[in-house]
């Protein structure tokens, strides 16, 4: 699964002591986590897109965030969609099945 983080319009050659011409163009870049569910691990990647893929993969970004279970006491790596208080309530713990609203107002 992609799990799209940012993009952004960068330089093609990009690195720590290159120095660009005002000529050089820059292009579309999208930064993304791949989570292999074979070996159960998430890795980074970037990747150079299109105009309009840019486009769409900004209304696709999401949030890691990493959430403590009160019951269980371990914490969990969720990618949420949107920002809010609400939508970060709504995950649930992958071990005792409770939505985490349920478990911080008791």
């Amino acid at each position: 699964m992609k799990y799209v983080i940012s993009v952004s319009k960068t330089y093609k050659h990009r690195g720590k002591y290159i120095t660009h011409k005002e000529k050089t163009k820059k292009h579309w870049h999208i930064y993304y986590y791949e989570y292999d569910e074979v070996d159960e691990t998430t890795k980074m990647y970037c990747k150079q897109v299109s105009f309009l893929s840019a486009m769409y993969y900004k209304t696709q970004k999401v949030k890691k965030i990493d959430l403590i279970c009160p019951d269980c006491k371990t914490t969990y790596t969720h990618f949420i969609k949107k920002r809010d208080v609400k939508h970060i309530l709504n995950e649930s713990c992958p071990d005792c099945f409770e939505q985490f609203k349920d478990i911080i107002t008791l």
